[in-house]
């Protein structure tokens, strides 16, 4: 496992596949954008993935807007660019051992295979973990060659650690914790929570740069009916500054816990993995705000 933080900390470029729920909120939005625009990473494929909130009617809807949110941010990104833009998994999983095929599964599956000889893909979820816990449910020798980073769950104080991405399917994040594959979990209340902004933060740094630019502070300000001193926590950006900036994090090696159905479980033989306890906000921000302002 120190292997593999190292590359996590040193390695550049890094080869990535994105799986988002694109439309689920208005995080993910800035994560594509932070992505594509940012030189350490070569994204082979964006994957829609499945969720289910007051924004969609189905866990298929969900992964469906994801599609379509992800087809436009791009294009404000980048409009040339040639990323595939794959759907994902049109349900969750029933169970820890029945996976939901999907384009976007067998896609993770045919690009790991395909990659040179000791070259390792760095799986970034930022969503329900359905897609990629079907391809290693489907192909589990790929649980070699890839790292996955996942924004899920709550930091290990907290009382209730089953947050969205991670309870929108239990099955998935349970495919994750159990099967070995190297991961590194970011953890939302009490640790990703410290990623706020505000509309007049936004405003200064971002309004009027560009489409783009232009596009996120409209999102964030049609999130909530009443904005007076308001902030909102831009998650999802945590999962790229992890692979991008080593200094935004604080990271320990520890036992991957169990995930049972609303809580950890601990177990000081289970296999190692990645926990991030800390992040530091304005590291993050500083390089997210100018690589948004000056693209």
């Amino acid at each position: 496992m120190k292997r593999i933080l190292n590359a996590v900390l040193n390695e550049k470029p890094k080869k990535i596949v994105l799986d988002t729920d694109t439309y689920n909120e208005v995080d993910d939005q800035f994560a594509v954008a932070y992505a594509m625009l940012s030189p350490e990473l070569e994204i082979l494929s964006l994957n829609a993935a499945p969720f289910l909130n007051n924004r969609s009617v189905s866990a298929e809807d969900g992964m469906e807007k994801s599609f379509e949110e992800l087809q436009r941010i791009t294009a404000l990104t980048n409009p040339n660019h040639n990323i595939p833009i794959l759907r994902g998994s049109r349900s969750f999983m029933t169970g820890a051992k029945n996976p939901v095929d999907s384009p976007a599964a067998q896609n993770l599956i045919n690009t790991v295979k395909s990659l040179p000889d000791g070259e390792r893909l760095y799986v970034v979820v930022i969503g329900a973990a359905t897609n990629v816990a079907s391809a290693i449910l489907t192909a589990p020798e790929i649980k070699d060659r890839i790292t996955v980073v996942w924004l899920a769950g709550h930091a290990y104080m907290s009382a209730h650690p089953q947050e969205f991405n991670m309870h929108g399917d239990l099955a998935a994040a349970q495919v994750l914790f159990d099967c070995g594959v190297p991961l590194l979990q970011i953890p939302c209340d009490g640790v990703c929570s410290e990623l706020t902004t505000t509309i007049p933060e936004l405003d200064f740094y971002l309004k009027g740069k560009n489409e783009l630019c232009d596009y996120l502070c409209d999102i964030v300000r049609g999130y909530s009916h009443d904005t007076f001193a308001w902030s909102k926590v831009i998650w999802d950006v945590s999962a790229i500054a992890c692979l991008i900036l080593p200094d935004s994090m604080s990271r320990v090696i520890l036992p991957a816990p169990a995930v049972l159905d609303r809580f950890y479980s601990f177990d000081a033989g289970r296999h190692q993995y990645i926990y991030v306890r800390k992040l530091y906000r304005d590291v993050i921000f500083r390089d997210l705000f100018r690589k948004l302002a000056e693209k």
